[in-house]
């Protein structure tokens, strides 16, 4: 199955997303190592040992999952090619055109909207070129960063699930927040 295009940003002309690609290695796993002390609170995959096998093995799964509709994942990336972080969509359940949403931003770059304007070209993707009807974001009661995010691209609050995630062996509470797709 071909790979999209980059899907160029409508909010600004300074971020793009694409597919991940082979050459992103290197650049995403200084981006995680820059990043790890802020990721790992959020993110199980970036524990103590990570190391560069794991990004070897991020990457080149990306195609398999891609192709297999198990999650459709996307590199961050400037006007210039940098790589500032990564944003996807995974427990897709085609049957119901919905999927979760998640996203991350290198440290460097974090606070300056790129994770909201990430958020909103992959939404808009995923209405308009798969037709999901309905996209979710959750988030622990305690990322609020990442509650910002979802409130800042129009998603709408729609609950707390109580001990949703388990993250580094402790139980928390997730922020549910959704977005349909406009008639």
């Amino acid at each position: 199955m071909p790979q999209p295009p980059a899907i160029e940003s409508r909010l600004a002309d300074t971020i793009r997303i694409r597919p991940y690609s082979t050459d992103d290695v290197d650049a995403l796993f200084s981006a995680v190592m820059e990043s790890k002390p802020e990721l790992s609170l959020w993110m199980p995959w970036c524990h103590a040992n990570y190391a560069r096998i794991d990004t070897e093995n991020w990457v080149h799964g990306r195609a398999d999952d891609w192709e297999n509709d198990r999650q459709w994942c996307f590199v961050i990336v400037d006007q210039h090619g940098g790589f500032l972080g990564g944003c996807g969509l995974h427990r897709l359940d085609l049957l119901n055109a919905t999927a979760e949403l998640g996203y991350w931003v290198r440290s460097s770059a974090a606070g300056r909207g790129i994770a909201t304007a990430a958020t909103r070209l992959l939404t808009d993707w995923a209405f308009t070129e798969r037709d999901l009807h309905r996209i979710e974001i959750l988030a622990s009661v305690e990322n609020s960063p990442s509650q910002r995010v979802a409130e800042k691209a129009g998603f709408i609050r729609e609950g707390v699930l109580h001990q949703r995630l388990k993250l580094h062996g402790r139980w928390h509470d997730c922020l549910l927040s959704a977005l349909v797709k406009p008639d």
